[in-house]
């Protein structure tokens, strides 16, 4: 079977050919719907893949220009896919025999919009409203689009989360990021942006066993946050790091908060990763990327089995 997810951009015309072609070769394997939309109305798309009880939950694409992490979503999906199709293994992991006990729901582009400014720029309709007139002159730049971080109103979605916002927010007006950036700005308040209400939402409906999110770069792993760790996580991040080859981090105090994992496990007191993926600037070249995946393989589907 012809390979459908390609080394390409992740832009959302990519992204939603892709998750339909999916749902259409695996009809009985997957379950393709949309978690919630973007802040310009883009769908921003889940596939549940195996058991839906206490499932894990991969994510991607949170960064625009670390869009590569959305492509790795879904080659990783369709990887999986055809495995269990054909009833073949993966590391010498049953796909089958696993899911059958595991889920995993899979959000391959938590920004679409941030992903599509990087990838395509910023001639889209609707953005010029929310940002800026000073923001918005800089995006005429097609360099200064390409290395977009944030949403669409200029919000860094992983600043944006319940946990410690206040603290984000003080470090960010004391680096003189008052307003809409493309990267660092915390938003108005806690969780004021769709995309962040949008996996806030899902994790109130799904009981996730643990929650890993894929950032780039630096090939290093952040597991834990505050007092609020729970014991089995460093074990569990001590086998991401043993397949993967990739160290175990202490976040920075400028990054220790209002993050996805870190609002994970203060609101559920249960795992949560972020794992920077390959090494070079963002956007990371798309020619590094089979090297990536081989690499990460194997940790991606322990990630799901652990």
């Amino acid at each position: 079977m012809e390979k459908i997810v390609r080394i390409e951009p992740p832009d959302d015309r990519r992204v939603t050919q892709w998750v339909a072609q999916l749902g259409q070769a695996y009809p009985d394997l997957v379950q393709i719907s949309d978690i919630g939309h973007s802040l310009l109305g883009r769908r921003i798309y889940s596939l549940q893949i195996g058991d839906m009880h206490a499932p894990v939950l991969y994510c991607g694409g949170v960064h625009g220009r670390e869009w590569i992490t959305t492509l790795l979503m879904l080659y990783f999906a369709e990887d999986v896919l055809s495995a269990c199709r054909r009833r073949h293994r993966i590391c010498d992991m049953d796909m089958n025999k696993l899911l059958c006990s595991r889920g995993l729901l899979i959000v391959p582009a938590l920004n679409p919009d941030g992903v599509e400014i990087s990838i395509n720029g910023a001639d889209q309709p609707g953005l010029a409203d929310y940002l800026g007139e000073d923001l918005w002159r800089h995006c005429r730049s097609r360099e200064f689009c390409r290395r977009w971080k944030a949403n669409a109103r200029g919000v860094d979605i992983n600043r944006n989360f319940d946990a410690a916002w206040d603290d984000m927010r003080a470090i960010a007006m004391d680096s003189g990021i008052c307003g809409p950036q493309a990267a660092g700005w915390t938003g108005a308040y806690p969780e004021s942006e769709p995309e962040t209400c949008a996996i806030v939402a899902l994790c109130g409906r799904v009981r996730f066993r643990h929650v890993v999110a894929f950032h780039s770069q630096g090939e290093e792993i952040y597991w834990n946050y505050r007092d609020f760790t729970p014991p089995k996580s460093h074990l569990m991040a001590r086998v991401l790091s043993a397949s993967s080859g990739y160290p175990l981090r202490e976040p920075s105090h400028s990054a220790s908060s209002a993050g996805l994992k870190d609002w994970f496990m203060e609101k559920y007191h249960a795992p949560a990763f972020t794992i920077e993926i390959g090494t070079g600037e963002c956007p990371l070249s798309l020619g590094q990327f089979p090297f990536l995946y081989n690499r990460l393989r194997e940790m991606l589907v322990l990630g799901a089995a652990i």
